[in-house]
This record gives C-alpha cells, structure tokens and sequence, in this order.
C-alpha cells in the first residue's frame, strides 16, 4: 500500500479519517502490513501490501464466483475488446487516461487496471472484494512492475475513499450490477469524485420490450440462470465450454446466442482461425459469467437508469454519452459518464 493511498483512505462506515498504526514498511518505504483505526475505534488490518475492509464472512461468500472465475480466466487476452468497445465507445481513446488519479471499482484480473496505468494514469487504485486480491489481480499487476498502483480489498458499495477526493476517473465497468444495490453503489462512488472529476459506469439492461425478447429472457434465460447459479464453479464452466464450441457450429450457434443460451459478443481485430479460436475464449467467459453463481445480478430498465441519472447528476449537460447509451441497440461497451 503507497502513502499515496494512505491520504485518500477512511472508513466505509462513518468516513472518518484513518490513522495507522503498527506498520510494517517494505523495501520501496510502501506499507506491507499494519492496522487502520478509524475515530470509532474500528480497525482494519493491511495485509500483503492491501488494506482490507471485509467485515463479515457472507460479503466473501457472495462473491468466491468471482475469484474463481478471474483466477480462472484471467481476461489479459481481451486487450482488443477493452480498446474497441469499452474505450472507443465511452471514451474515444485512451488519451483520458493519462495523468488521472482513476479509481477501478471490480477490478477482477486487475487486467483493466494495467491497461489504464499503461495510457500514463498517474495512480489506479483498484476496488476487489473477491479473493482474486490475493491472486491473478495481485500476480497481473506485478508483472507489469508498477509502482503508482493500489489494490484495496472492499466491497464497492462502500467505498472506503474520502468524500469528493478524485478528481479523475471512477469507473465501475460492467461490475455494479453484481452488487446488493445499484443504487446506493451509484451514489456511493459518485460520493467520491471531486468536482470536475467523473463517474464511469454502465448496468445490464432489462431489454425485453417484444414479446420475443420477453420470451427469451423470463422463459429461457432467468430459469435457466436460476439454476445454474446454484450450481459448483465446475458445472458452470462445464457449460460454457459446450456453448463456446456449439457457438462455433453455423446456425446452431447464432440461434442459441439468439435464444439466449449463451452470450458471445463481437470479435474485434481477428480474421481465419486466430477469430475462430478468440471466439471460442470470448463466448466461454461471457457465458460463464452471465449464469455464474454470483450472488447479484441486477438488470435495469432505461426508465430506472434514467431515474437515477437525475438523483446523481440533475445537470444533464455534465452527463456524456446519453444517446449512445440509450439507444437501440447501443454500442457494445457504451458506459455513462457522470461528471460532478
């Protein structure tokens, strides 16, 4: 953990200022272990170079799927689809990156992470509650030798970060779905952006006006997802491998990924058997992912988001990418960005 991060940190519950204490420092002067003690009297211990603010034992439960899955996957081979659907078409390029202070709320594989700090962000401080902390994120990011970077093990609805402190970028890709509230996840990390800074994010939406789309979604998709959700991490990966492979197979393929079976997405940059095989990788991970066990998984209309788009920014001129986002179908990766 950096001095840096030290600065920003304070208590998820009351947001008071932390004070270390007993620190242990490694061979850079960063800190490698220690305890946080908020005014309260709370404490939460550093670990390994992380601060860890996991209260209770079902907050790990609810998300060991997910440390299974990104210790599992990794998702380092989707450099491609990071640059032509979640940077493209939310940012432009990776210009906005550099210079940035940009908090990665789900950070996963910490493989988002090492592609920010590679467009020069000038610190990534990465948000994971799942074990992957102490894994392929961890492995991943010190791979790449960077020093500007923290990982904080927490619950992203809670963010344990000062009030209106990052002036940057706080981006929660693809994750806030998968907390208890979206919501209150939203208005908490929105919480921390400072004035000028921005809110990053985007939700799975309820797309189901038709009765075709209703069909697949409440008769095929959410049983189908009720059961698997249940089901050991081996079942799961068991089958989006025959997916993936029944993907492959022409009308076969497109008709289940219609119907809602599996979920593949588009291949950028990738021609003969080089695309054959990123499809293979690409639709058993987001097959995967969309049945996985996870506890959450929250799909929201363009009504409620549109709703909560107001309580967080009632300025729409300080709301980027409306349109794109909303439209039908939107561009793949499109996220909203929310600047205070």
């Amino acid at each position: 953990m950096t001095k840096f991060l030290l600065d920003l940190l304070c208590d998820p519950v009351d947001k008071s200022k932390l004070l270390l204490e007993d620190a242990v420092y490694d061979q850079d002067g960063d800190i490698d272990a220690g305890i946080l003690r908020s005014s309260t009297g709370a404490a939460y211990p550093v670990i390994n170079g992380i601060p860890r603010f996991v209260h209770m034992e079902n907050q790990l439960k609810a998300v060991k799927s997910f440390g299974d899955q990104w210790n599992f996957f990794n998702f380092v081979d989707f450099h491609d689809h990071w640059i032509a659907h979640t940077v493209k078409n939310t940012f432009g390029n990776t210009a906005v990156f550099a210079g940035k202070v940009i908090v990665d709320c789900g950070g996963g594989s910490g493989a988002q992470t090492t592609w920010m700090l590679e467009s020069g962000a000038k610190h990534v401080i990465m948000l994971e509650l799942s074990h992957s902390v102490d894994g392929i994120a961890k492995e991943n990011i010190k791979k790449k030798g960077f020093k500007n970077v923290d990982i904080i093990q927490c619950s992203i609805d809670h963010p344990p970060l000062l009030p209106g402190t990052i002036t940057g970028i706080v981006i929660c890709h693809n994750v806030i779905q998968h907390t208890e509230s979206v919501e209150r996840t939203a208005k908490n990390l929105f919480g921390i952006v400072a004035p000028g800074g921005e809110f990053v994010f985007n939700c799975y939406r309820k797309y189901n006006v038709g009765l075709f789309r209703k069909f697949r979604f409440n008769l095929i998709f959410m049983p189908l997802r009720s059961i698997l959700k249940k089901m050991p991490f081996a079942v799961n990966l068991t089958y989006a491998r025959l997916m993936g492979a029944l993907r492959l197979v022409p009308l076969i393929g497109v008709g289940l990924e219609k119907l809602y079976f599996l979920s593949s997405g588009d291949i950028p940059n990738k021609k003969g058997w080089a695309y054959i095989r990123q499809k293979y990788k690409a639709t058993v991970l987001n097959t995967f992912d969309s049945f996985g066990s996870h506890s959450f998984q929250h799909y929201k209309s363009d009504k409620e988001v549109m709703e909560l788009l107001k309580q967080l920014q009632p300025d729409s001129t300080k709301i980027k990418n409306f349109d794109q986002y909303f439209s039908v179908p939107p561009p793949i990766g499109c996220a909203l960005r929310v600047f205070n």
